[in-house]
């Protein structure tokens, strides 16, 4: 049974906003914000990518709970279902 594709895109998700947060940790500290000329977008680059994951994640993790309640329960595709 091919796993879905919302339960493999959480650990890609959990590690790409962990990257985001360290980013934006790094740039408020090393840069100050500034006006534009001096590099502000890639801080908020950072910003949108952070949001971006933390927004997505408990959608994630909803799915990847009702996924396994339906496995569990035996209301979805299971081991024995190509059987």
């Amino acid at each position: 049974m091919k796993p879905s594709s919302d339960a493999t895109a959480l650990p890609a998700v959990l590690v790409g906003t962990a990257g985001w947060l360290v980013a934006l940790i790094v740039l408020g500290v090393s840069q100050p914000v500034g006006p534009p000329a001096t590099g502000v977008w890639w801080f908020a680059v950072a910003v949108v990518g952070a949001l971006s994951g933390l927004i997505g994640l408990p959608f994630l993790f909803r799915k990847r709970a009702r996924l396994l309640r339906a496995g569990r329960t035996g209301g979805g595709t299971g081991a024995l279902a190509g059987d």
